[in-house]
């Protein structure tokens, strides 16, 4: 009997392991089924991450682009109106210097004119002192 056993427990040991190995075979296609469903689903959500990152980067960059484009141009504008002022500033001052400069030419030629007249006066009076000399001594 002790056979007929041996046969029947090698035939169960037999089946065992059949059915143990068909199940681990189920197991670990299920698992590798299960890991490569998640592992596509976790790429896809790092790739749209990703994605997301990168769209986010490229609208701060433009952002920024157009702030400094605003800033460039009332920066430049400011310029502008700063030279523009400076420029009337530039002509004011070379108006009032050459009111200035005609201010004291002006002034200047009166004061010559003037010595003209005194020196004139003081030759009349000396010409006319030396002509009555002049008279006294000949009569």
């Amino acid at each position: 009997m002790s056979t007929i056993s041996d046969v029947q427990a090698q035939k169960y040991m037999e089946a065992e392991t059949k059915r143990y190995n068909t199940e681990i075979k189920d197991l670990r296609s299920t698992n590798d089924r299960t890991y490569e469903t998640e592992a596509k689903a976790k790429e896809g959500e790092l790739k749209r991450m990703r994605d997301d990152y990168e769209t986010k980067i490229a609208n701060l960059k433009n952002d920024q682009e157009q702030k400094l484009v605003e800033i460039r141009d009332r920066q430049s504008k400011s310029v502008g109106e700063e030279n523009m002022r400076l420029q009337q500033e530039v002509e004011n001052l070379k108006r009032s210097h050459q009111d200035q400069v005609a201010e004291i030419k002006s002034s200047q030629q009166n004061e010559i004119k003037e010595m003209i007249d005194s020196h004139k006066k003081t030759l009349d009076n000396a010409k006319t002192k030396f002509v009555k000399e002049k008279s006294k001594f000949e009569a």
